[in-house]
């Protein structure tokens, strides 16, 4: 009951984070009533998709900190397939009143929701899946040092003791999420038509990157929380740190897409036009709502972190259980 009761607790100040905002950012700058409401509308979908990756990443945390060893293969599984149908449920919500609406319903419309919702729950469980498994490859990089419970090693340092193993580990689940969020992007866009192939490929290839990019900030700056712990220095460093990495990668994508639409236009019979329709090279800007977004999803696991920490009672010698989320050779499975 007590473990129920942190968790919920720890979702519930998540959730007022993400809710919060979502508000702010469809408020500022000022904007009329009708648009604010438009607005919150199309990025709830979003928040609600990252909202269930906190819960279940909260949840790990639960069980983690209570240091005894209940963090299981299956139990990670479950959580991002979870996550994984609840985002799908979630983005596909609104295609809802297309079925029952009187007009016809268009197929292409259908298709490119259907593949939205498909690539929104790719990404959120690839987050959940690639912090725990890279929680284990850190647990294991740190040995003896590493503590039962959470955080594992708690630091005074300047900079955190992250492993690069456990970052490697990391990106291998987000490279392997990026490659199937591509492969569903290209198979809506071939069923589709596309007129210019190449054209459709290193589009998509450059969303797919910048989406694995953006989700393995997080996933890292959930690894720092988990190495020297969430509070107030970590959590408010750490909202800057995210939000400042989150536009630098943001800003190092668009001028890879623009060297790729350059070559695009050289190599291929793709017209620069198209490529500028197409939106590559574009700068994000540093208030966009993806940075914005992707920043509040840190900052509500982080405070949900920090609420799981200090109400877990301490935790004794734990034991990795039985079924750890790490095989003998150290590959998350």
């Amino acid at each position: 009951m007590d473990e129920t009761r942190r968790r919920g607790l720890a979702a519930l100040v998540a959730t007022g984070l993400l809710g919060a905002a979502t508000l702010a950012l469809a408020s500022v700058p000022p904007r009329p009533l009708r648009s604010v409401v438009t607005l919150v509308h199309s990025l709830s979908l979003r928040v609600a998709a990252d909202w269930l990756a906190v819960v279940a990443l909260l949840a790990l945390a639960e069980r983690a900190a209570t240091g005894d060893g209940s963090v299981t293969r299956a139990g990670v599984r479950r959580l991002t397939a979870a996550v994984f149908a609840g985002g799908v449920a979630i983005e596909a919500s609104p295609l809802a009143r297309l079925v029952v609406a009187p007009d016809p319903v268009e197929t292409a419309a259908v298709a490119e929701g259907a593949a939205d919702a498909v690539q929104s729950g790719l990404f959120a469980a690839a987050l959940v899946a690639a912090t725990a498994a890279g929680g284990a490859a850190l647990r294991e990089a740190l040995g003896d040092e590493a503590r039962p419970g959470l955080p594992m090693a708690p630091t005074e340092r300047l900079l955190p003791r992250v492993a690069p193993r456990a970052v490697v580990r990391a990106g291998r689940v987000l490279g392997v999420a990026a490659a199937l969020w591509l492969g569903v992007e290209l198979a809506t866009r071939l069923a589709l038509g596309v007129p210019y192939f190449w054209l459709a490929v290193a589009d998509g290839a450059v969303a797919a990157l910048g989406g694995a990019v953006d989700y393995g900030v997080l996933a890292v700056a959930g690894l720092v929380l988990a190495v020297d712990g969430a509070d107030a220095r970590t959590v408010v460093g750490g909202t800057a740190v995210v939000w400042l990495a989150l536009v630098v990668a943001g800003i190092a994508v668009a001028v890879l897409s623009a060297g790729v639409g350059v070559v695009l236009v050289g190599a291929t019979a793709t017209p620069m036009g198209a490529v500028e329709a197409a939106g590559m090279g574009l700068w994000p800007a540093p208030d966009s709502w993806t940075q914005l977004l992707g920043t509040g999803t840190f900052l509500a696991g982080a405070v949900g972190l920090s609420v799981v920490q200090r109400t877990a009672p301490a935790s004794g010698p734990g034991t990795r259980g039985a079924e750890s989320p790490v095989d003998d050779s150290g590959s998350p499975r």
